[in-house]
């Protein structure tokens, strides 16, 4: 696992979770990206990224911070599982309803992924909360190694 912020990369998995294996337009390169459904690209903060060996699927974990104030668990995190092959691809992409403080890092598991989060707890006598560590076990695949149309997710303290 590395962390990565490279922006050939996060604009290959943002155009894989919004085109999927759709044909995409010659580049002008003089348009900006427009409308809602960019808006949380401006946010992203993070990229984690493991191979399952298993399947051959390439997980990638996206951070997004939308917060524009102090707020409790403020990075959304997306999921984006391809098997890199334009030919014959395969891919999925969720956004996950966990919102956590800090993504540490993400390992492949039998079914998908564990990823290893702090998540705010709750204020001390200090007036400073305390990250509370957690894993977020995230499995993708069925038991035949396809993938699965939603997410089985669980939550463990680490």
């Amino acid at each position: 696992m590395q962390m990565r912020t490279h922006p050939r990369i996060l604009g290959t998995v943002v155009a894989l979770l919004f085109f999927g294996r759709g044909a995409f337009a010659a580049d002008k390169g003089d348009e900006p990206l427009e409308g809602p459904e960019w808006q949380f690209l401006g946010m992203v903060t993070g990229f984690h990224s493991v191979v399952h060996k298993k399947s051959g699927l390439e997980a990638r974990i996206l951070e997004a911070d939308g917060s524009a104030s102090v707020a409790q668990d403020p990075i959304s995190l997306f999921l984006v599982v391809t098997n890199n092959d334009t030919a014959d691809y395969v891919g999925r992409a969720w956004r996950l309803r966990r919102g956590v403080a800090g993504v540490r890092r993400l390992t492949a598991s039998t079914c998908g992924i564990d990823v290893k989060v702090d998540v705010d707890g709750a204020v001390a006598d200090t007036g400073v909360a305390r990250p509370i560590p957690k894993v977020l076990h995230i499995c993708f695949l069925a038991s035949d190694g396809k993938l699965l149309r939603q997410l089985k997710v669980t939550e463990t303290p680490r």
